[in-house]
């Protein structure tokens, strides 16, 4: 193994203090060529058709962290993520309950305890022209909204 001089030493220490910085920053003006998005999950979701949803039932749909309720007034959807951290909130006997911090909310989501600030919100729920229901999660809807079909 050949010894390396001084000299050359001194020159492969020049050359890389060049030639890093060229390198990075290359290498972050090519970052600027990858799009920045994130795509969230979709706001419109397809839950059924208003048959599959008989007076009395109750989906949750966790993938979309979602919940749609039937009663004799209409269908109704609602949310199944705490307001207060975003843990997916549980069905229990006498309502919703959050498992990560206690928030306890009633049958209609509005908050019993804990430390939710707000209520969870119900969205909007349109019919598409092939008759399934569609909640958007962008439109929230004031407590006592249902979907009512004929």
């Amino acid at each position: 193994m050949k010894k390396l001089t001084r000299e050359q030493f001194l020159t492969l220490l020049a050359w890389s203090g060049v030639s890093l910085p060229v390198v990075m920053m290359g290498a972050g003006s090519l970052r600027f060529l990858v799009p920045n998005v994130t795509f969230g999950p979709p706001t419109a979701i397809k839950v059924g058709r208003p048959e599959d949803f008989p007076p009395g039932t109750q989906v949750f749909f966790g993938k979309d962290r979602l919940f749609v309720i039937s009663t004799e007034r209409g269908i109704r959807a609602m949310s199944a993520t705490c307001t207060h951290l975003g843990c997916a909130v549980s069905r229990v006997e006498w309502g919703y309950q959050c498992p990560c911090h206690g928030s306890k909310y009633d049958a209609n989501g509005v908050v019993l305890a804990g430390p939710a600030p707000r209520s969870l919100p119900w969205f909007t729920i349109l019919q598409a022209p092939d008759g399934q229901l569609v909640v958007d999660t962008t439109l929230s809807v004031t407590r006592e909204t249902y979907f009512k079909f004929v």
